[in-house]
Order: structure tokens, then C-alpha cells, then sequence
């Protein structure tokens, strides 16, 4: 709580540039050890004042506050605590905007809970006091995501504000899978998240190709598609796959084991259905002259 003193500081030439030759009071003119007595005077009042405004300084109202981090479409509070005693008349939260703040919901003794018509049924105050006032949204939304003002309207006072700030995330998912064929393996590892999520590789080898590709969504999360191409799959056989995605500070690891795929080439494909096209073709003839020579005897 601020004090308003009043106070004067005395008249006095602090700083007197040069060894000039004026008269003081007694009609003695300005000496050295004058000059520097007159300085140890103006410092000592200095820091007079700073002993004095620092109690006042010290003692000024403060309000508590900690930004919430929380998990989307799911409940989340934020608290205000005022540090030092007051008579706190009424408890008002507010939704920071651009233009204004909005009022979304106040408590006092003699009125208890009111919200406003925009948050009914989506927030509401589960720490009743006018100390300590705590707020808990529902069921969290994108819209949800900012800072929020609790003011404590006191008396003698006046307005003593905090500020706390929500901030909403969805845990990764993943996915992590390959493709092999006879001259190429394609790795895909993909991780949607709120915030977007980063991925990495640990993969041993030469020719290896990255391709990355970011898209956001309309429910405020970000999908991360990350390619390996590898032109070699012969090297990766049998090995583990690491993609690593980090997400809020934390890395996590996903394997995947490369095992050796049945594939074709388009050489030895052909060669196969050449050979069952010919087979076919010679059980026809053979069935065929079967017949005939049947259908030849008496």
C-alpha cells in the first residue's frame, strides 16, 4: 500500500561548478573544503531519501500470480493471491483483448458469484475469497488460450491487479512406419501436436534424403511429416529406425525394426509371367492333341 507523505528537501548549492568567487553568507569566498563539505551534505540527504521511500516501496500491495499450462478439452484454473493484507471489497476477473479488457466474472460478500452471460456454464470462481480468488474453466477451448487480469478493488487502495496466462497443449501422436521395395526404402515418421512438434532422425548410412512438411489444422493443432529416403535398404536391413520427436522440452523415442520384405523386380516379374503364360499354353497343346488322337481310334 502506498503512503502519501509530504516532505521538503533543503535549499542548498549541491553542485557548484568551478572555484568561483562568490561571496557566501559570512562574506568568505568559495574554498575547497567548502565545496566538499557542502557535497558530504548533499549526499547524506540522498541517501536520507532512499531510506526513506524504501519502506514505502517495500510495503506496496502485491498480487501473486502463475501461468498455467494445460491440457486442451480439459478443466484448467488460474489463481490470484494478494500478498499483503487488505480490505478487499470485490474480486474481478478479466479476459485481456486487444482493444479492452472483458469483464467475464466477479465475487463479493454481500453479491457472491456473478458471470457474465458469455461465460456462464464455462467458468467459474471454486475459491471463494477476497484474498485468494481462484478460476476454473470447464472444459478448455482454443478461444480459451490468453492472459486474464484479476483485479482487487480495496479500500484506500484502489485497483490491485495481477495478470496470469494460459497457454493449451495436446500431447504428440505418432505414427512411424516404412516401405521397402528391391532399390528404395521410404521411412515416414509423422507427429501431430500442440505446440508443433519437432522430429529428428537416428539413422546410420549413406544416401539418405530428408523432406519435411508442415500443416496446421483448424482444431489449433500442427502436423510434422518427416521422409527418409534411402537408396540403399540392403544397409538398414535388420536395424532399428529411430525418429525422435520433441515436444515441450521432452524427446521422445520411436523404433522401428527394418525386416527383410518379399519384393519383385520387373525383370524377374515378367520373367515369371512369361513362364506361367508359356506353361499354360503348352497344357492347352497337350490336352489339345490328347483329344484328338482319341477321337482318331475306331
Amino acid at each position: 500500500m502506498w503512503l502519501v507523505v509530504g516532505f521538503r528537501l533543503p535549499q542548498s548549492r549541491c553542485w557548484p561548478t568551478g572555484f568561483q568567487q562568490e561571496e557566501d553568507i559570512k562574506g568568505e569566498k568559495w574554498k575547497p573544503k567548502h565545496q566538499v563539505f557542502r557535497r558530504l551534505v548533499c549526499h547524506l540527504s540522498t541517501f536520507q531519501l532512499i531510506w526513506f521511500l524504501a519502506p514505502l516501496i517495500l510495503c506496496r500491495a502485491q498480487v501473486v500470480t502463475q501461468d498455467v499450462r494445460g491440457l486442451l478439452n480439459t478443466p484448467a484454473s488460474l489463481r490470484c493471491s494478494l500478498k499483503n493484507p487488505q480490505e478487499v471489497l470485490i474480486v474481478t476477473w478479466q479476459k485481456i483483448k486487444a482493444v479492452s479488457p472483458e469483464n467475464m466474472i466477479t465475487y463479493s460478500e454481500n453479491h457472491g458469484v456473478v458471470v457474465q452471460p458469455a461465460y456462464k456454464d464455462k467458468i467459474n470462481i471454486t475459491q471463494l475469497g477476497l484474498m485468494n480468488s481462484t478460476i476454473t474453466f470447464w472444459n478448455t477451448t482454443l478461444e480459451d488460450e490468453a492472459c486474464y487480469k484479476c483485479l482487487f478493488n480495496t479500500f484506500g487502495s484502489g485497483k490491485i491487479s495481477g495478470i496470469a496466462c494460459l497457454t493449451l497443449f495436446v500431447q504428440p501422436t505418432v505414427f512411424l512406419h516404412y516401405k521397402l521395395s528391391e532399390d528404395h526404402l521410404n521411412i515416414t515418421c509423422s507427429a501431430n501436436a500442440r505446440p508443433a512438434p519437432m522430429i529428428s532422425w537416428k539413422v546410420f548410412g549413406s544416401g539418405i534424403e530428408n523432406s519435411t512438411e508442415i500443416v496446421s489444422h483448424p482444431n489449433g493443432t500442427t502436423s510434422v511429416t518427416s521422409i527418409l529416403q534411402i537408396k540403399d535398404p540392403k544397409t538398414q536391413v535388420g536395424k532399428d529406425v529411430i525418429c525422435q520427436v520433441l515436444h515441450l522440452g521432452t524427446v521422445t523415442d520411436y523404433r522401428e525394426t527394418v525386416n527383410k520384405g518379399f519384393w519383385f523386380s520387373v525383370p524377374l516379374l515378367l520373367s515369371i509371367v512369361s513362364l506361367v503364360i508359356l506353361l499354360v499354353l503348352i497344357s492347352i497343346l497337350l490336352y489339345w492333341k490328347r483329344h484328338r488322337n482319341q477321337d482318331r481310334e475306331p
